[in-house]
C-alpha cells in the first residue's frame, strides 16, 4: 500500500512504476526485476487525464501493448474482487495498481469494531489475490489528517488496513520539493528513500537512502550560496546566512560526509553541479 497526502504525487509514482514494468521508460534510480503486462485501475480520474500523464512520462512504443487500464469495478466486496480476479487471470500481469483504495471499496463506515474487521477483510482479499496469481499489487491510499508517529499510524482508516498489508510505502513531500519514501513491511528491511520530482525528463527520480541524499532547507541554502559565490570559508558562510560559526562548521562536516560539499584549502565548494530546484507536479 502506498499512502500520501493529496497532491503529493503518488499517482505519478505508481504510473511511472507501471510504465517501467510494462517495458517503457525506467524510474530513474531503480531497476525492475522483470518486465511484463501491467493492470492499472484508475478509479478516480477520467481516461483523458491518464493519457495526458502517460504522454508526458514516456514516448509510445511496443511496451504500450503491456499496459492495460480499467476505470470501473463493482465494490470490492460486492463482486469487484471476482471481477478483478477474472481480469488478472486473463492478463497474468506482473504488476497491478489500484488507485485508490477508497474508490475500490465504495463502502461507508459502520463504526466500532465492524469497521476494523471490514477494512482488514478488504485488504486481505487483495493480498490473497496477489498470492493466488503470484503478482504484485500496489494499492494507493490516503494518509490520515494530523501528525503521526510513523507510516503505520499515518494510514487513513482503522488499524485493520495496515495490519493486512505486506508492505507499506509512505510518500512525504518536503517543502523544498524533494520527498521521502518510508518503506515498512513484514519481510522487508525498513528504509527511507529520497526522491525528487524532475521536469526533464518529467517524473520521480529515486536518489537513494534518505540520510545520505535528501537536502533539507539549511543545506539547500548553503549549496545555493556556494553555487552563486563560489568557494567560501565557514566564517563567510555563517556571516552570509546569519548563523553561528560552530553550527555552520558542524553542518559542513556532515555535508562533506554525505559528499554534498568538498574542501579546497580553507574553503568549501559543491561536489556536484546538478540543479536541485524541484519541479512541482501538475
Amino acid at each position: 500500500m502506498l499512502i500520501a497526502r493529496p497532491k503529493a504525487g503518488k499517482s505519478w509514482l505508481t504510473l511511472q512504476c507501471a510504465v517501467h514494468i510494462a517495458g517503457g521508460r525506467q524510474v530513474d534510480g531503480v531497476n525492475a526485476v522483470g518486465a511484463g503486462p501491467v493492470l492499472y485501475g484508475a478509479f478516480e480520474e477520467p481516461k483523458a487525464r491518464t493519457m495526458s500523464r502517460l504522454r508526458k512520462l514516456a514516448p509510445e512504443g511496443p511496451w504500450t501493448d503491456n499496459l492495460h487500464f480499467i476505470y470501473e469495478l463493482m465494490p470490492l466486496m460486492g463482486g469487484g474482487a471476482e471481477q478483478l480476479a477474472a481480469i488478472i487471470q486473463q492478463l497474468q500481469p506482473r504488476l497491478v495498481v489500484l488507485d485508490t483504495f477508497t474508490a475500490l471499496v465504495k463502502t461507508g463506515s459502520k463504526g466500532g469494531n465492524d469497521v476494523f474487521r471490514s477494512q482488514y477483510a478488504e485488504v486481505s482479499r487483495l493480498r490473497k489475490l496477489a498470492e493466488e496469481f503470484r503478482t504484485a499489487i500496489i494499492v494507493v491510499h490516503h494518509m490520515r489528517k494530523g501528525i503521526s508517529d510513523g507510516a503505520i499510524e499515518a494510514v487513513a482508516g482503522t488499524g485493520g488496513i495496515a495490519a493486512a498489508v505486506d508492505t507499506l510505502w509512505q510518500l512525504k513531500r518536503k517543502p523544498e520539493g524533494e520527498a521521502t519514501l518510508d518503506v515498512v513491511g513484514r519481510e522487508t528491511e525498513e528504509r527511507t528513500l529520497a526522491l525528487r520530482f524532475d521536469r526533464e525528463p518529467l517524473g520521480w527520480r529515486v536518489l537513494g537512502d534518505d540520510d545520505a541524499q535528501v537536502l533539507n532547507s539549511e543545506r539547500r541554502q548553503v549549496l545555493d550560496l556556494l553555487r552563486e559565490d563560489g568557494g567560501l570559508s565557514p566564517a563567510q558562510i555563517a556571516a552570509e546566512l546569519g548563523k553561528s560559526r560552530p553550527a555552520v562548521r558542524m553542518m559542513l562536516k556532515r555535508m562533506k560526509d554525505d559528499m554534498q560539499v568538498k574542501k579546497q584549502g580553507t574553503k568549501y565548494v559543491p561536489t556536484r553541479s546538478e540543479n536541485y530546484s524541484a519541479a512541482e507536479n501538475d
